[in-house]
């Protein structure tokens, strides 16, 4: 099906908060080299704020595909900007004199509006003095009734928070899209990692940087420092060494019974249930999320080329070998069991070597999840290759 674009698509602000998240992570890993140990809000007094402990920088970002801004002495993104700004200074919740003020957007200021003025840093008072008249007649004089109520606030302001707020003021029009952000962080991480590991090594930083921001905009945490950050950086570095492997998938996979009814007929669940373990259980439901959680790992290294084949295979064969001597030790004892004592035994043996326990078998010297250990002997499961019931073979 083709895409389509109506007058309702809300695919351009969409991509404005995933934007603006990205590029509150460019700035955290720039402003880290200037500031002391800052910390980094989303959607708090901006849409940005970067803050130590003297300084606080607020950032809006703009950012436009299709449709383009009309950045000229009116411009709605400008006074949009402006109101807020304007607002936090009336309602006295920033520190004016410590405070610094960015507008950034993909747009570019024509150079016949007084815009461009703020692409200076180094105004003169006499500059200001300019500004300020200039917006004041803008708004005084503007019929855009979308910007009444920025002239409003811009106009509550007194004489000289309107020179300080504009003297602090910077605008950076023609930022980098999308696309564009994504290469700056990389260019922020180039000696994190290997040349030919940094977009794996960005992809983990990107999903440990997402949830951060949610928790961040759903106030389960204040703020996102530098440390913190420079942390993760750290970590994943280690994770990318010759002894080391990334953890893309962490957490525990919650499994539901359409997830159960869906797998049914894979050989790995009907080897559980040949050793009579309840196919809805809580043991069952686990090995499935170590099934996938390995699966999918596994698979994410092979694609990124982070593992080679022939280590997967070696990987493999030392996980079979392992099974093989405790396999064959619980086959001499079933020797003349009755069925429900085949059962019983296979059981236990699962439950003892591989539930209750892991075996310590890594793939890499530090990369110490069970769950790849459990998961890989399932999918070998799976395959036939291993086997819990003393005689799995023949009952499949």
């Amino acid at each position: 099906m083709s895409t389509i674009d109506t007058e309702f698509s809300a695919k351009e602000p969409s991509l404005g908060y995933f934007y603006q998240i990205k590029y509150a992570l460019l700035l955290l890993l720039n402003q880290s080299k200037e500031l002391n140990n800052p910390k980094v809000r989303i959607e708090n007094l901006d849409d940005v704020e970067i803050e130590d402990l003297k300084t606080m920088i607020l950032y809006q970002t703009k950012l436009h595909i299709k449709s383009k801004a009309n950045l000229t002495d009116s411009s709605v993104d400008f006074w949009k900007t402006i109101r807020i700004w304007s607002e936090h200074i009336l309602q006295n919740i920033i520190d004016l004199e410590n405070t610094s003020f960015n507008l950034i957007t993909t747009e570019e200021i024509p150079e016949s509006s007084f815009l461009i003025k703020f692409k200076k840093t180094d105004l003169s008072d006499d500059d200001i003095t300019d500004l300020v008249n200039r917006l004041d007649d803008v708004a005084i004089n503007s019929t855009n009734v979308t910007n009444k109520k920025a002239y409003e606030a811009f106009q509550k302001l007194s004489i000289e928070n309107k020179k300080k707020l504009l003297k602090k003021i910077t605008i950076i029009d023609k930022s980098v899209g999308m696309e564009e952000v994504n290469s700056k962080i990389k260019k922020e991480l180039i000696f994190s990692t290997y040349p030919e590991r940094l977009d794996a090594f960005l992809e983990i930083l990107e999903g440990w940087w997402l949830k951060k921001s949610i928790e961040n905009l759903s106030s389960k945490i204040d703020y996102i420092d530098s440390q913190e950050l420079q942390l993760k950086i750290a970590n994943i570095s280690e994770s990318f060494t010759a002894d080391n492997l990334p953890n893309h998938f962490p957490d525990q996979i919650e499994v539901s019974e359409e997830d159960i009814d869906s797998l049914k007929d894979k050989k790995f669940l009907k080897q559980l249930e040949l050793i009579q373990l309840k196919i809805k259980s809580g043991t069952v439901k686990r090995a499935i999320s170590d099934f996938r959680r390995a699966f999918e790992q596994r698979s994410k290294w092979m694609r990124l080329q982070l593992l080679n084949p022939d280590e997967e295979e070696e990987y493999d064969r030392r996980l079979q070998d392992h099974w093989r001597n405790i396999f064959d030790i619980m086959c001499d004892l079933a020797d003349g069991k009755k069925s429900e004592e085949l059962q019983a035994l296979g059981k236990d043996f699962y439950l003892e070597q591989f539930a209750k326990t892991c075996p310590q078998i890594k793939i890499r010297e530090k990369f110490n999840e069970d769950y790849l250990t459990r998961g890989s002997y399932q999918m070998l499961s799976d395959m036939k290759k291993v086997g819990w019931h003393p005689k799995y073979n023949e009952e499949l």
